[in-house]
């Protein structure tokens, strides 16, 4: 599996509906929650072709995504030459006269909400074809979700991050207007990586209503439970702003430990080892009394600004800043102890490395021990940077790893910091053509290794594609989701564990990653393909047994885009070289048994042999020349070994070398 925040699997079964895809600005399938209570239908779709001739001043429309509650297409709105995202309800919703009032409602509650760091809604209404509608700005970007699924930010990201989400919120209070559902999934960050708040579906009005049909009644249900108030989860009707100031706490704990905070829990300078500032931040913003809370969002922003610009300045020019005069009279006699106290200082720190859980401050990120021997640099980085910045500390090197003892006691460590995203090396590969010669950077001897298994001859291989099922492939409790067919062409069964699939979407900007059986013993009953076996695996956010359903936490779910396969060890079986086209829903996309001629087949046939396909599509799926990789370690495998390119973002682990 790929590196992800620690907890999420607990936070995807909390509800059943999968989590939005990464472009929620133009996937807001739960836009309209607040309206629709969940309805779902069994409507289709139009095509994008059709939907020209129904939006006049619309040009260029482009399918994007599909719920129960409607479709999402893109399109280019001619008299402003921009990129809009168009959401297009089913039909049979406008005959429903509350149903429109309540549409007509929550458009306008949204379209009020115009801030930079909110998705903005456009223009709203019902055109000749009898679509409802509703226009918003096209945001290209991905989601704090999944950027949290590749490790944690720096703490003075998260802060940014958390400042703007509260800027956003302070404005839609000021309008009258409560998210109720503020989480990672909800939080956008765009292309110029700037917070954009999306999908206020479960907003309502801060003003009492007279009337509350069943549907608008639905609204009022909490948002998703790990990250709503108290007073959300008890259906309280006396639910204000104050909720968002929770939901917020909670995704700022979340960010720093990668945990969320349940019950009696720890302080995130505990938990993570982040500043002790940050903790009267945190426990302020989750206090069960919505009293006890910060009292508006803008308190906390502020709160929040203080605290990196605390840990953005070292304390003396803290100080000067504030207190000039009396500031330049100390700094003498300051200076003047710091040089004759650094020479010892400095001798105390080699020879003792500092506890566990604290944190040295060291530009822009931050030095985490785990013990005397083994640190991490708490940002990730490629290995080019990681080895300048490793060589930049005392006495400190990319860290090598010499037996199965050393490698169980750096296992713990991480488990203990609630690491989970890949973690880098010294480990470097001499040559591309000597693809299984690898030396540590620090010198030491090369005398253990611990890899993920490698892959048999011939590999597993991709043989179906199914990014858009809308119903012809069900799971036992009703979902759709998107997935893989797998094929074992060898005569030995294969253990899937730690296989890789990366997809990559439209023009391959954004890209998840994701490794089959996380967790799990190799061997286990559900990860092996025997020989000969056609395999099915779900592409799903939604969290199930791994042990019985191997799957990939990401959704498919892609007009465009591409794949790469790879095993355990890191080796590329399949790497599309162009992204498949547009194709009809419930469509798959098929191969012969070797994975290399694809088409598109009307009729998936999952787990079994594929048809010849009607129309031929020219990809190609030859992996390119391999590329000089490092060794990095899983620790979602028990940190088995694993090689990733240079170019690949990690947490560098620092060994500290013996004066």
């Amino acid at each position: 599996m790929s590196a992800h925040s620690p907890g999420q699997d607990a936070r995807d079964s909390n509800h059943a509906s999968p989590a939005p895809s990464p472009l929620l600005g133009l996937n807001p399938v739960g836009l309209m929650d607040g309206v629709l209570g969940g309805q779902a239908t069994d409507w289709e779709p139009p095509l994008a072709e059709e939907l020209e001739s129904c939006f006049p001043g619309y040009t260029g429309f482009r399918f994007i995504d599909r719920g129960g509650m409607g479709a999402v297409y893109s399109a280019m709105q001619t008299s402003l030459e921009r990129r809009v995202a168009v959401k297009i309800l089913p039909p049979d919703l406008g005959r429903d006269t509350l149903f429109v009032e309540g549409f007509h409602r929550e458009a306008r509650l949204l379209a009020r909400l115009q801030h930079p760091h909110i998705v903005a809604v456009y223009d709203f209404g019902r055109n000749e074809a009898g679509y409802l509608f509703i226009v918003m700005e096209y945001v290209d970007g991905t989601s704090l979700f999944e950027i949290m699924k590749h490790g944690q930010l720096p703490l003075q990201r998260t802060l940014q991050i958390i400042a703007q989400v509260c800027e956003a919120l302070q404005f839609a209070h000021d309008h009258g207007v409560i998210h109720r559902d503020i989480k990672p999934t909800n939080i956008l960050i765009d292309g110029r990586d700037s917070v954009r708040v999306a999908d206020f579906g479960l907003a309502k009005l801060m003003q009492a209503e007279s009337t509350t049909t069943a549907q608008t009644r639905s609204a009022l249900i909490m948002g998703t439970p790990v990250y709503a108030a108290p007073e959300q989860r008890r259906l309280s009707t006396e639910v204000d702003h104050r909720a968002d100031i929770f939901s917020v706490g909670v995704t700022l704990y979340e960010m720093i430990t990668g945990h969320f905070p349940v019950g009696v829990f720890e302080p995130p300078s505990k938990k993570a080892g982040s500043p002790p500032g940050l903790d009267k931040i945190v426990t302020k913003a989750l206090r069960e009394s919505p009293a006890e809370r910060y009292k508006t969002a803008a308190d906390m922003r502020q709160a929040v600004l203080r605290a990196a610009d605390r840990m953005s300045q070292p304390m003396i020019q803290r100080t000067i800043s504030k207190r000039p005069m009396i500031s330049m009279m100390t700094t003498v006699i300051v200076t003047a102890a710091l040089i004759y106290l650094f020479d010892e200082v400095n001798k105390q720190v080699l020879q003792k490395i500092p506890p566990a859980r604290t944190v040295q401050p060291l530009q822009n990120f931050t030095v985490v021990p785990l013990n005397k021997t083994f640190s991490l640099l708490n940002t990730r980085m490629t290995w080019h940077r990681a080895q300048v910045q490793a060589e930049a500390l005392p006495e400190g090197e990319l860290a090598s790893i010499h037996s199965a003892a050393e490698l169980a006691e750096v296992h713990q460590l991480l488990e203990e910091h609630g690491i989970r995203s890949g973690v880098w090396t010294g480990g470097l590969q001499i040559e591309t053509q000597a693809s299984d010669i690898y030396e540590w950077t620090d010198q030491t001897p090369w005398n253990f290794e611990a890899w993920m298994p490698s892959t048999g001859e011939p590999p597993v291989v991709v043989t179906e594609i199914q990014p858009k099922n809308d119903g012809a492939l069900r799971t036992p409790r009703g979902d759709t989701p998107d997935w893989i067919e797998l094929y074992n062409p060898s005569s030995k069964p294969v253990d899937l564990t730690g296989w890789r699939l990366t997809h990559f979407q439209g023009q391959g900007r954004e890209f998840f990653e994701d490794r089959l059986g996380s967790g799990l013993p190799p061997g286990s009953p559900g990860l092996m393909l025997a020989p000969g076996e056609y395999r099915v695996i779900f592409c799903s956010a939604i969290s199930e047994d791994e042990a019985e359903n191997p799957q990939f936490h990401f959704r498919l779910e892609a007009q465009r885009g591409r794949i790469a396969w790879a095993d355990p060890r890191g080796r590329i079986i399949q790497s599309f070289s162009s992204a498949w086209n547009n194709f009809p829903a419930n469509a798959s996309i098929t191969s012969d048994t070797e994975g290399k001629n694809w088409g598109v087949s009307p009729h998936p046939t999952p787990g079994k042999p594929n048809p010849p396909p009607i129309r031929h599509l020219a990809i190609d799926v030859t992996p390119r020349p391999p590329e000089r990789q490092a060794v990095m370690l899983l620790p979602q495998f028990n940190s088995r070994w694993c090689t990733a390119p240079l170019d690949r973002n990690a947490l560098p682990l620092i060994r500290h070398r013996k004066k």
